[in-house]
């Protein structure tokens, strides 16, 4: 399967960016992942923003009718590891070749984007930055992977 993180904003921190690579190697015997990254959006409102950022997801995901795609929100769906290693293991076993995975800049995503059919996914009740949140991402994938698996990881 191949995840697509896309999100909005550079990897800058060095802690992140090690932890980052951390956990991408640990993934890659199970899974492909890619990383897109989107500059943040120009404009004279935060409205403005969004909505430039919500035209470069649009069209990265365009081409991409048959992936499954989860939006990280805050009002989203927030699942234990077990039930997220859950829903992982059905898109397996329904041949789901690509998830994405969109995180938005500081100011979130547009109505245009949370309006759409797509799932809304929070890793937490807290707010993260765009960088902490791809780390996280990355250690609950793992972590899923290994619970699919019934490797000693989780426990």
């Amino acid at each position: 399967m191949i995840f697509e993180i896309v999100v909005t904003g550079k990897l800058k921190t060095d802690f992140i960016k090690k932890g980052v690579e951390r956990y991408l190697k640990w993934l890659s015997p199970y899974a492909v992942i890619k990383i897109t990254t989107l500059s943040l959006g120009k404009g004279n409102n935060i409205e403005e923003i969004k909505k430039e950022e919500a035209k470069r997801y649009l069209s990265i995901l365009e081409a991409e009718k048959y992936a499954h795609i989860l939006i990280l929100d805050e009002r989203g769906e927030m699942p234990t590891s077990v039930q997220f290693a859950s829903k992982l293991k059905t898109w397996q076993n329904r041949s789901v070749k690509k998830v994405f995975f969109l995180i938005g800049g500081p100011y979130g995503f547009s109505s245009e984007i949370l309006r759409s059919k797509w799932e809304l996914l929070s890793l937490s009740k807290l707010t993260f930055t765009h960088e902490m949140t791809v780390l996280l991402l990355l250690e609950q994938l793992y972590r899923a992977e290994t619970i699919i698996l019934g490797k000693t990881y989780h426990y």
